[in-house]
């Protein structure tokens, strides 16, 4: 039985993935050949030193205070940006202009806004919330563009008919549909924010990751552990808490 064109493209990307393993000299049997160096930094984090507990508390406390004001400034710039990128609500030059600008935005991960924003405003949390403003506002803004394109016609067509301005149809129609969506698409970069900030410190942006890659790199492992445990603590606490309250939103 000769192959299909769907087994051709499973073969093809074997062959990509063995090729580019070789390329890269990726070696998945060198994690077995390290085994011993994996189980001695294993056991030095298990080893919890915890005077660095006020630290944590105020870097955690610091990189929640990241994600929350920089989720939310992004956030809120994104739904005017998403009507403005909208093609059943804006002039097509304008929503080509704004999805150019909301890609643009997403499409750079938080931690290079981060390296930008650390070399124009200076080390600390500033660079951290700006980071995370610019990337929530570009990846909400894709969402919601999508989610007001893909509303009821006949809503706007009635609309139309009574002459309403292309602002009063944002007010009356575009907003109030996409409100259930958007309250849980908050609590969702809410959640994903919290992730990225804890990184951002790498680079000097604010939070708990300045402390985290401060003791791994002076091999500190035991002092890492508490900050690496808070915020794997936190983390999986906001995903629980930011997926109920999303099944309220869409069960009610």
């Amino acid at each position: 039985m000769k192959p299909s064109r769907f087994q051709y493209t499973w073969i093809a990307i074997v062959l990509i993935i063995i090729g580019s393993s070789i390329h890269l000299g990726f070696n998945p049997l060198s994690i077995i050949k390290d085994t011993g160096n994996s189980v001695v930094i294993v056991e030095e984090l298990l080893e919890f030193d915890f005077s660095v507990g006020e630290k944590v508390l105020w870097s955690l406390i610091e990189t929640l205070e990241m994600a929350l004001i920089g989720s939310s400034i992004g956030f809120v710039l994104s739904i005017p940006a998403a009507l403005l990128a909208a093609r059943n609500i804006s002039p097509s030059y304008v929503s080509a202009a704004f999805r150019g600008l909301l890609g643009i935005l997403w499409s750079i991960p938080p931690l290079l806004w981060a390296i930008l924003l650390v070399v124009i405003v200076g080390l600390g949390p500033t660079a951290g919330i700006l980071a995370i403003s610019l990337y929530i506002m570009g990846l909400s803004g894709k969402y919601l563009y999508e989610i007001y394109e893909s509303q009821n016609v006949s809503s706007y067509d009635a609309m139309h008919v009574i002459g309403a301005t292309r602002m009063q149809i944002a007010r009356f129609v575009t907003i109030p549909e996409a409100l259930p969506h958007m309250g849980n698409q908050y609590l969702f970069l809410l959640s994903y924010s919290v992730r990225e900030s804890s990184i951002l410190g790498l680079v000097g942006a604010g939070g708990i990751g300045f402390y985290i890659i401060h003791h791994l790199e002076s091999l500190n492992y035991g002092k890492a552990a508490p900050f690496i445990l808070a915020i794997l603590a936190v983390t999986l606490a906001m995903d629980y808490a930011s997926t109920k309250l999303r099944k309220k939103l869409v069960h009610n």
